[in-house]
Order: C-alpha cells, then structure tokens, then sequence
C-alpha cells in the first residue's frame, strides 16, 4: 500500500509522469493488464488467498478508472504539452505536482470498498508477511540510495533523474547532465529524510491495519479509516507531515521547472512528442469498453 502512491499514479511532474505509467513502452499493453499487475503487486506485500475477492474486485475497479480518472489524466497531459514551446514556469510546474498528487489520491480512493474487505480478511500471518515485504522493499531502497559516501547516495538520485528526464527529452549533452546536478544538489531534500518519511507511512498502514483486525471493527467503520490512511500518506497526517510533504512538493515544482529551462528546443518537442503518443493511447483506452 506504501509503494501504491509511486507505483500506480504518483509521483511528479514531467519526471514523475514517467513513473505514472511506470515507464512502459506500450502504454495500452501495461493498462490492460493492470488487474493482473495490480494482483502481483499485492501478493508482494500480502499473502493472497481470497482469489475470488480479487478476481471480481480488479476489473470492476479498473473500468471505473477508465471511465472517471483517465478523462482527468488526459486533460492534464494536453495542458502540459500545450506549454511545452517553452520551459516551464514554477506556477505551472507547482499546478502539476498538485494534479499529480490529487489523481493519484483519487485513484486510491477507487480501491476504498474493496481494501475494506481486504483488510477485514488480514491476520498475524498476514502483517508477518507485511513487515517482511517492507523489510525486502527497505533493503533495496537502502542499497540504491543509503549506501556509499554523500557524494554517492548523490549521484545515484542524479543519474535516475537523468534517465528519466532522458526517456522524454532524448540524449542528454554532458553539460546538461552537470546542470542536473548542480539543480539535484540545490534543491533534493535529504535522502535519509525521505528513507524516514518512508518508514514511518509503512508503521501508519500496520498500525492501522492492525487496529482494525484486532477491535474486529464492521465495514462502515473500516472505510472511512482507510479514507483517511489514503489522504495521509499522500498529504501527510501530523503538521510535521504535512510540512515535508509541502516542502518536498515545492522541491520538485522547482526541479521541474529548471530541468525544462536547460533542454533545448529539439528536446522540447521530442517530449511533446512523447507526451502526444500518451494521448493518443489514453483516448484510445478511453474509448475501449
């Protein structure tokens, strides 16, 4: 559930639009499957058993993405193309991360009625498997961004904003890459402060899901907490929270604006171009029944 924010629709900007798809080379492909990979995600991190629940629940729930969130998705990619002639301005940068954050919250929401009866199904076995899931998924995180010295832990963040940035704008120049790190250097937030702000939405999903298999609570009252579990670990619960959450949003408006700035007209289009093949295949998914 953690991984749910990045893995299904979060993450920010031009940069992270790539991670909302996930990348995919075929975005059509990758949509229709996603029941399918929404279920292996989930097994990642629970020990599935209700194969019926899970069966009648994906494609109900990705029809109704279909048809009420990707409207919203497609609107938002034409107005960024829309814009990208020139470099962004942090106004509309900062318009996109808020966007982003708002679907991804949205969609998550779309899962409300069918995660209340998946967390009424969980047991100690199934949180055992939870806190080790998150423990694997820790370890890799720790091993791609913790390890090494400063400078290290540094360009590993470095090179996957290149690589991203890279999969819309085409070949970088070296120069450009010493800019984007030069912007990384200025604006990233601490790594360990993002390892943190990880940890503890994973303590806020178990200590919730908990709560609710042990007081044994009736689905009426299951809902609105997971509710609030979503809204939490996308904009943040405490005031400590909230302000990373804003201070993190900011960074990344800033990171995008000024990564627009140093691409050069021919890479503008290419990520236009890039942005209009994502039209083109969500009109189509749009249409599909």
């Amino acid at each position: 559930m953690n991984s749910l924010r990045g893995k299904t629709f979060l993450t920010l900007g031009l940069i992270c639009l790539v991670l909302v798809f996930n990348a995919c080379s075929s975005l059509q492909i990758a949509y229709n499957q996603s029941d399918l990979l929404l279920k292996w995600w989930i097994d990642d991190y629970i020990d599935i058993s209700q194969e019926q629940l899970f069966s009648k629940a994906f494609p109900p729930i990705v029809n109704k993405h279909r048809q009420e969130q990707l409207p919203q998705v497609l609107v938002k990619i034409r107005q960024i193309n829309s814009k990208l002639n020139h470099p962004l301005p942090i106004s509309d940068s900062k318009n996109i991360v808020k966007d982003v954050k708002s679907i991804s919250l949205e969609t998550m929401n779309l899962f409300l009625d069918d995660a209340t009866k998946l967390a009424l199904t969980l047991d100690s076995k199934q949180f055992n498997y939870m806190e080790n899931a998150f423990l694997k998924a820790n370890k890799k995180f720790q091993s791609e961004y913790l390890s090494g010295s400063s400078e290290d832990r540094l360009n590993a963040r470095v090179e996957k904003m290149i690589e991203r940035t890279e999969s819309f704008s085409g070949d970088l120049k070296k120069s450009q890459k010493l800019l984007i790190k030069n912007i990384a250097k200025e604006n990233l937030i601490d790594i360990e402060t993002i390892y943190q702000i990880r940890l503890s939405k994973q303590q806020a999903i178990l200590k919730t899901l908990k709560r609710i298999s042990q007081e044994q609570l009736p689905a009426s009252q299951t809902k609105p907490i997971l509710e609030k579990l979503f809204n939490d670990i996308v904009w943040g619960s405490t005031i400590e929270q909230i302000e990373l959450e804003q201070k993190r949003d900011l960074q990344s408006s800033i990171i995008i604006s000024k990564i627009t700035e140093i691409l050069d007209a021919d890479q503008l289009k290419k990520a236009q171009s890039k942005l209009k093949n994502w039209e083109v295949d969500i009109s189509k998914l749009i249409e599909q029944k």
